[in-house]
This record gives C-alpha cells, sequence and structure tokens, in this order.
C-alpha cells in the first residue's frame, strides 16, 4: 500500500517533471530559429549592405547556451544522449541497468550540483554587480541565470532517474514475492 501510494507521488511528479522539460524543450527549438534569423541578419548586414551589426554575433552566442542548457534536461529525460556501448558486451542487464540508471546519474549529480551552486553565485554578482558584456554592453545576468537554471533542472531529471529505476526495482521484487 505504501509502495503504491509511493508508485503515484513518484508518476505525478514525473509527469509535471517530463511536462517542464519538454516545454523547455520546445523553447529551444524556437530559440534555434530565432538564432537562424539572427545569423541571416549578421550576415546580411556583413555582406549585403558592408555595416556589421555588432548585436548579431554575441546574441547568437548568447541564444546557443540558452540551447544547450535548457535541453539539456529533455535529452537526458528521453535518453538520447550519448552513451559508451562498451558496458553492452562486458556486462548483464542488470548490472548495466545499475551503472545507467544509478551510478551514471550519481556521478552526473556530483558534476552538476556544485556547478549549479557556483554558477548561481556568479550570476547573483552579475546582477548586483551591473555587469554588462565588454562589446555591445548587453547585461549578463539573463545569459548567467539560465545556466543554473538549466543544470538544476538536470538534476532533478537524474534524481527521478534515480527513484524510478529503485521504485521499478521494489515493484519487481514485490510481484517476485507474491
Amino acid at each position: 500500500m505504501v509502495m503504491n501510494r509511493l508508485e503515484r507521488i513518484l508518476q505525478f511528479l514525473g509527469s509535471q517533471l517530463d511536462r517542464i522539460t519538454r516545454l523547455c524543450w520546445l523553447f529551444t527549438g524556437a530559440l534555434i530559429v530565432l538564432m537562424a534569423f539572427v545569423t541571416g541578419y549578421g550576415v546580411a548586414m556583413r555582406y549585403i549592405f558592408r555595416n556589421p551589426d555588432p548585436y548579431a554575433y554575441e546574441i547568437s552566442y548568447i541564444l546557443m547556451l540558452a540551447c544547450v542548457v535548457f535541453s539539456i534536461a529533455h535529452t537526458q529525460r528521453l535518453g538520447r544522449h550519448l552513451r559508451i556501448d562498451i558496458f553492452d558486451r562486458y556486462f548483464s542487464q542488470a548490472v548495466r541497468g545499475v551503472i545507467v540508471n544509478i551510478v551514471g546519474p550519481v556521478v552526473g549529480l556530483v558534476f552538476c550540483i556544485p556547478l549549479v551552486w557556483k554558477t548561481w553565485e556568479t550570476a547573483w554578482f552579475a546582477l548586483q554587480s551591473g555587469q554588462t558584456t565588454c562589446t555591445t554592453g548587453l547585461p549578463t545576468f539573463p545569459m548567467m541565470v539560465a545556466i543554473p537554471i538549466g543544470v538544476a533542472l538536470l538534476c532533478l531529471v537524474l534524481i527521478a532517474q534515480i527513484l524510478r529505476y529503485l521504485a521499478s526495482l521494489g515493484s519487481k521484487e514485490v510481484t517476485e514475492n507474491e
């Protein structure tokens, strides 16, 4: 009964996390389209009108950063990231499941949690000091705060992956004992 209730809670939280990551993923798709227009505008200004726009190049970098940090959580959620398949030859299915669903996410969390912490500190400093880019004078806080938000979302996805795997192991043990 407790396991059933826990599974329902995990399913609800997982579906909400899936919605959020999917929205971020769709948002990054729109950013890629916007980046194509900004790049096209920059190219037209430079080579057709012979009047380069300093903002086009910098905005493209900002949009690329946002695309990476906001799409990585949904990529992890879908399992579409790069994997090393050497484990497939040497380990059993159970060991591979532990490596992919426990060890990998724990290693990811060890890397991502300090990344969220330190990038949040940097973003907060950029906001307090009014930091801007050197060439165009754009404020850096919006792009800097995107990093801890996107990586924190990845941390939630990694935690959900671990919990989902542990819950699936628990439900398998319950059905085997019955």
